[in-house]
């Protein structure tokens, strides 16, 4: 055999293979540099599989990510019908988080991306808490031979679209929302309502418009709330960036409902719509573990002048959030108002039904409390996109308490769920359904009246709840669901006869928790959301001596000053006049 025949063949086929090796670096070099300048826009081949790395990322994918993703990475994992939204199904090839067209594969920088940070508002955690880099470089090329409707392997005649995100119009940097023009976010909430996002967002964009949406494999799936941005897919470490926002409008999310808008809202629009979404997203400290607010762990009541306002519309219970909102309020008097504290929410994991994810994650609290009344007023609100409308099942909020305050040792508190058998609790629960309510009906501006029931209870733990003998002493003054979001007021007096009634007194630090059950999702008893004890505290009246002292302490301190000024210039005009001589002044 003449070898000598075949080594310009072979010669060609080492030179093919050098060439798609060289592209293929090109290529992921561009895609890299793609995350970093969003503006870049060119056609891309995906990169194939590394069969060197599958063998190391097969031992990451059966450790790390079977169990919720499934063997053949089908999406059905032993936790996957735990989990709300469902894993994703690799099998279609349909990837959520890219810089590429909508129906298109990633890039590979955008899955170890997906990888890497996880995806927020879902049970897909940030593997790089956990991973070293090249493991997370090796599970992406396995998950990349999951894919059975596509390959990866099969592209290099398959162009992907990489999109032109543009850049940031006004250069702002974290937290994002200062210096942007309100004449933009009012444009931006005009394109909102033409392109008609509330049909799924909602009037205010807390995700309630469309309570029948499902993914492509028919799970049910919700809008995203956009009051709640660190919520949002593919927008860890950064969760105020409109970058995310801007992308989400352009790709749209394979897989779900949410079309990409390209073709029909220019990129300068897009941005427009971004700079009002992000204009709806209070500004909280992000805790970088959870990707979540730092919740307020001391809940203050403001001492209130004369009797406190039971209608939650009136201005006293508008918050200021200075340092949260764009549209903050500039009147004095709404400024002196109390604080919106953020409180954290999950799913108890201890009893009956377990590992559920609850779609509230968060509430807030807002109080009051009068001298006059020797009341407290406790304002607890929260985003819900749907109302139950089955009386079995009513949607529920509570306060808890430890019911023997009085009889606790320093930091002594009672099991945080529903308490324990030598230390009860005091539970405050209102039940409520609303009037005239449609789920599937356009946004109602004014919001829908609620049927609130109260039931106060005693808890010895989950077998020992039960109602109390003593007469009831809570009161619901007011409530609303209006886009989303529920607010209720609890009322009740500082002192009461009940035996497990707590006993609120000021200026000391409480115990306090929270529970929520959503009725349209079947919550009720233990399957619940419920938050750790927080602490909160009667702030006292400020005294009236604050009122008069400062001012008679700056009269003293001008006449001081006044007297040192003409001693001064006294002992000067006499030196002068030769009255004292130097040498006998004062040493």
């Amino acid at each position: 055999m003449n070898f000598r025949l075949l080594k310009p063949k072979h010669m060609e086929m080492t030179m093919t293979m050098n060439n798609n090796y060289i592209k293929r670096l090109i290529f992921s070099f561009l895609a890299v540099a793609l995350i970093a300048v969003p503006s870049t826009v060119f056609a891309a081949v995906p990169d194939g599989v590394k069969k060197d790395l599958l063998e190391k990322g097969k031992k990451v994918y059966f450790k790390r990510c079977v169990w919720c993703h499934g063997i053949e990475g089908g999406g059905d994992g032993p936790s996957a019908d735990r989990l709300f939204t469902r894993p994703r199904n690799f099998i279609q090839g349909t990837f959520k988080i890219r810089t590429t067209d909508s129906g298109e594969l990633p890039m590979e920088a955008d899955l170890i991306t997906t990888v890497r940070n996880g995806l927020q508002g879902s049970a897909m955690p940030a593997w790089g808490e956990f991973l070293a880099e090249d493991e997370i470089l090796a599970v992406v090329e396995f998950v990349k031979t999951l894919v059975q409707d596509r390959d990866f392997d099969d592209t290099e005649d398959e162009e992907v679209f990489v999109q032109d995100f543009g850049t940031n119009p006004w250069g702002t940097k974290g937290p994002y929302h200062l210096g942007v023009p309100q004449a933009d976010i009012d444009a931006g909430k005009e394109i909102f309502t033409k392109n008609k996002c509330f049909e799924c967002h909602g009037g205010e964009g807390r995700g309630d418009g469309n309570p029948t949406m499902k993914d492509d494999w028919g799970f049910p799936i919700v809008a995203a709330d956009w009051q709640q941005c660190w919520n949002f897919r593919g927008a860890r470490r950064d969760p105020f960036n409109p970058f995310h926002i801007v992308r989400t409008i352009s790709t749209g999310m394979n897989g779900t409902p949410m079309p990409n808008f390209k073709d029909q809202i220019i990129v300068e629009d897009r941005w427009k719509i971004a700079a009002f979404v992000n204009s709806l997203c209070p500004r909280k400290k992000i805790d970088l573990l959870t990707n979540k607010p730092i919740p307020d762990f001391l809940i203050q009541s403001v001492y209130t002048e004369g009797k406190v306002s039971p209608k939650i519309d009136d201005p006293s219970w508008q918050s200021p959030d200075t340092d949260d909102r764009i549209d903050a309020p500039t009147d004095d008097a709404i400024l002196e108002n109390p604080k919106r504290h953020y409180i954290a929410m999950a799913g108890q994991i201890t009893r009956g039904k377990r590992n559920f994810d609850p779609k509230t994650d968060n509430l807030w609290v807002t109080t009051r409390w009068s001298e006059e009344e020797q009341a407290v007023y406790y304002l607890v609100e929260y985003h819900l996109r749907f109302l139950s409308d089955d009386p079995e099942y009513p949607d529920s909020v509570a306060i808890q308490w430890p019911a023997k305050l009085q009889e606790l040792y320093g930091a002594e508190k009672p099991y945080f769920i529903l308490g324990d058998a030598k230390k009860p609790v005091d539970l405050w629960k209102a039940n409520f359904m609303p009037k005239d309510y449609s789920a599937t009906a356009a946004p109602k501006p004014e919001g829908y009246q609620l049927d609130v029931s109260v039931e106060e209870l005693v808890g010895y733990g989950f077998d020992a709840l039960s109602a109390k003998e003593s007469e009831g002493k809570v009161e619901i003054v007011d409530s609303i669901y209006k886009q989303g979001r529920v607010k209720i007021l609890f009322k009740r007096s500082l002192a009461t006869e009940g035996e497990f009634d707590v006993q609120i007194p000021t200026e000391q630090f409480i115990p306090v928790a929270f529970m929520q059950w959503a009725g349209r999702d079947k919550e009720k008893d233990e399957v619940m959301a419920i938050s750790t004890w927080y602490y909160t505290i009667l702030k006292p009246a400020l005294p009236d001596s604050l009122y008069y002292m400062p001012p008679i302490m700056a009269a003293v301190f001008v006449c001081f000053q006044g007297w040192v000024i003409w001693m001064t210039k006294r002992t000067r005009k006499m030196y002068d006049e030769g009255k004292v001589r130097r040498d006998e002044l004062p040493k």
